[in-house]
């Protein structure tokens, strides 16, 4: 029985192992429940007025 119990024993520590390996922190406090329509991530920054400038740029080129 003594093998037994040591095999119980790690799969035990195994498993509390891959748990708490399941709890990353960089996965705390995200969204869980979505709302449909509705974006709930961090606003985007403001682009620069050169990077803006750029951009009109280059739609108008591939306007044509």
């Amino acid at each position: 029985m003594g093998g037994k119990t040591r095999l119980l024993t790690a799969v035990a520590l195994s498993a509390a192992m891959l748990a708490i390996a399941g709890c990353n922190e960089q996965e705390q406090g995200r969204v869980l429940y979505h709302d449909k329509g509705v974006y709930q991530g961090e606003p985007d920054s403001p682009l620069a007025d050169e990077t803006v400038d750029t951009l009109r740029q280059r739609a108008l080129n591939q306007r044509g």
